[in-house]
């Protein structure tokens, strides 16, 4: 079984009909049996976490939804605080290059957190490309919120890769994802040291296929018990 902890939804700039159909036809073509959504298309970010809630509920079994938080907007806490109400809605997702924000010198962040903490939920970050997004950056909440497990997206990407590996040593709740990371170098540091309960699959589609997402895994001798974890087990532990 698979989970995939990390994809979007997009929509058709044109039509506004979200690609729900073909999300859900490559989950099947690729064995996905869950996947987690979020969107950054949208009229209003409201909007959005609206979406993945309403698509969610409607494909309970094989979605699971993260909403966009944007902690720049004056409304950041309130929609946090509405957001991780929603059905499906297990935690937020953060992009300060998306956004335009640098994560340690953003003050609402902390209020967001303390929120997301509330409500037992997760925190995805993306990680990797540029100065607003190393993970060194959100290792500082990591480090003031012990309770909240923080999911470096793309494990830093290349610029920040084998740092971002040395965080989740350093850092009991500091888990990787391994989509856009095709480093070997990279990936063999993480798979060699970092705990393989933290460690979690993901494919980031449709930026990326899904199917070379999951055949980035037979260039490594990885042993079944530990590829069974990094494809499932640790996320369905983290997604109840």
């Amino acid at each position: 079984m698979i989970i995939d902890i990390h994809s979007h939804l997009t929509r058709n700039k044109i039509t506004k009909k979200y690609a729900i159909e073909e999300l859900i036809d490559d989950m099947n073509k690729n064995n996905i049996d869950v996947r987690a959504i979020s969107t950054f298309e949208g009229s209003s970010i409201k909007d959005q976490n609206d979406t993945i809630s309403k698509y969610v509920q409607e494909y309970k079994d094989r979605l699971i939804g993260f909403a966009v938080i944007n902690p720049k907007e004056d409304n950041a806490l309130e929609e946090t605080k509405r957001a991780l109400e929603l059905p499906g809605i297990i935690g937020v997702e953060f992009d300060s290059v998306q956004h335009g924000y640098y994560p340690d010198s953003t003050e609402s962040i902390t209020a967001i957190l303390e929120e997301v903490e509330r409500h037992d939920g997760i925190v995805k970050v993306f990680t990797g490309i540029g100065a607003m997004s190393m993970p060194q950056q959100w290792a500082v909440y990591a480090k003031k919120f012990p309770n909240i497990v923080f999911i470096m997206l793309h494990m830093g990407c290349f610029d920040y890769g084998y740092s971002c590996v040395d965080l989740a040593v350093d850092y009991e709740n500091i888990y990787l994802e391994t989509s856009n990371q095709y480093e070997v170098q990279i990936l063999k540091k993480a798979f060699n040291n970092v705990s393989e309960d933290k460690i979690l699959y993901g494919s980031q589609f449709p930026n990326k296929f899904t199917k070379n997402s999951i055949n980035l895994f037979d260039f490594f001798k990885i042993e079944d018990s530990k590829l069974e974890k990094i494809l499932y087990s640790n996320s369905s532990k983290l997604i109840h």
